[in-house]
């Protein structure tokens, strides 16, 4: 097919919706109007092209889960370019719930900044991950290294929105580091972008605070951090604690109380470590108040968060039993599974540290896990039958691959845990499905993690997926 007009600089929200978008340099009215996130326009200039037929192979191959891996050199745009739309169009717009500020602050960029740099570095890291592409990923590393340079030399005499612009960049940075290196005790650089940004937010803390995107900003470090605490096995530190208290006026939602609770939870794994001084008695009195805190929650979710149970008769071994849940969004589906892990690996050191083998005897906690373990299994048909949504398809769409990312870990968990080895069996072939229709190498690394190492930590296996930077 060959296009010979010229393309329209609408932004991408104003031309899926068929609107004439008013195209103002602060940002499209339209969007704003339908509260909308708006990546900025087209340049024309960029999008002029005469033969469609390698664009549109392409969409073919993103439809197909991006399974091209050969050396890139025939498409009409540059990689770099292609990455930026992936990462922005795919996770940051669809898929993340977190990076609501990055689209602004990226429109507003100088071209050749530490933003820029960094926000290449990560979309060129992001594809080149789902495409297995080692050229890729050197071509991310290079522009991972001149946003480090260039970051550092800006970093004396920033103002307020100069600060914010930064701690953005530092998150991305970090964002990088947990996609490339899935061995948190291998790296130094692992732990250390997430201690600078709290060391920006200390030096500017009450400037960063006092504007609703620095609050944002800060929200998200605070949950970055206990993540990588967590999966770094060392406690959450004093200053992250006093950072959730300075704001706690201003965020009240299921996310950040869990991600609190998560944070007493790695203190406890993190002295749990210690080889001398742990007191059983404490550590199970410090458990059960945690999980009753984590039921509790568990059991006080919006109404809205209620997933519809549908029930299949007949035999399909991609769901296990006889009925599947499907929820909201891929965002609760993740939190409510996050509640359950975190459920099971108190229940874990309950049953570890309980005197007298007290937990073994008791009925109702093998009920629990049972329990639990089944509504993980039930969350996972939604993300790969192709009915269950009206978006999935059989080889795997990209959105549908990060779904199926966040089951990742808690699946590994129910397995460890279940004493059902019908369920143990039908989580390994899951993991397998996973990984052949979706091209998640990880799913199929950890579906013979099961197989060869018992012993492994929900941490490691997360550390494994890519930590959070596969998370919504």
């Amino acid at each position: 097919m060959v296009n010979l007009g010229k393309p329209s600089k609408d932004c991408l929200p104003c031309r899926k919706r068929k609107l004439r978008c008013d195209l103002l340099p602060e940002g499209c009215g339209q969007c704003q109007r339908a509260k909308l996130r708006c990546h900025g326009y087209r340049n024309p200039r960029d999008l002029l092209f005469r033969d469609e037929t390698h664009s549109t192979q392409q969409k073919v191959v993103a439809r197909q889960g991006w399974a091209y891996s050969g050396s890139p050199t025939t498409l009409e745009f540059g990689w770099d370019v292609r990455a930026r739309y992936a990462f922005f169009s795919i996770y940051v717009s669809s898929f993340s719930r977190s990076c609501g500020e990055l689209a602004s602050f990226y429109r507003r960029a100088p071209s050749f900044d530490y933003l820029s740099a960094s926000v290449e570095a990560s979309s060129l890291a992001f594809m080149g991950i789902r495409l297995n592409n080692p050229w890729l990923m050197r071509l991310a590393n290079g522009s991972y290294v001149t946003a480090i340079q260039r970051l550092s030399q800006a970093l004396n005499g920033l103002n307020i929105s100069e600060t914010e612009e930064a701690l953005q960049s530092v998150l991305l940075l970090d964002m990088y580091e947990k996609m490339v290196n899935r061995n948190p005790r291998g790296s130094a650089s692992w732990m250390s972008h997430v201690h600078g940004a709290m060391s920006i937010v200390n030096i500017r803390g009450k400037k960063i605070l006092s504007s609703f995107t620095g609050r944002q900003l800060a929200i998200r470090l605070a949950t970055v951090l206990t993540v990588s605490c967590a999966v770094a096995a060392v406690r959450v530190p004093d200053t992250l604690m006093a950072l959730r208290r300075d704001l706690d006026p201003f965020v009240n939602n299921v996310k950040w109380s869990f991600t609190g609770i998560l944070a007493h939870l790695i203190n406890l794994q993190a002295d749990l470590q210690k080889e001398s001084g742990v007191c059983p008695i404490d550590i199970t009195e410090r458990a059960k108040r945690l999980e009753d805190q984590v039921k509790n929650l568990g059991s006080t979710l919006p109404l809205t968060w209620k997933p519809q149970r549908v029930y299949y008769v007949g035999e399909d071994t991609r769901i296990f039993g006889h009925y599947y849940e499907i929820y909201p969004d891929h965002y609760i589906t993740q939190i409510s599974n996050g509640i359950r892990a975190m459920r099971l690996m108190l229940i874990d050191i309950i049953r570890r540290h309980s005197p007298d083998n007290v937990f073994n005897t008791d009925s109702s906690i093998f009920s629990d896990i049972r329990n639990i373990t089944e509504e993980i299994c039930a969350t996972v048909p939604q993300f790969v039958l192709p009915g269950a949504h009206p978006d999935n398809t059989a080889s795997f769409s990209p959105l549908q691959c990060l779904q199926c990312y966040t089951l990742l870990p808690p699946l590994y968990l129910a397995s460890q845990v279940s004493a059902d080895y019908h369920m143990r069996d039908w989580i390994g072939y899951c993991l397998n499905y996973i990984s052949a229709n979706g091209h998640i190498k990880a799913a199929k690394d950890i579906a013979d993690m099961i197989k060869t190492k018992t012993d492994l930590s929900y941490w490691t296996v997360y550390a494994t997926m890519g930590s959070y930077a596969f998370t919504a």
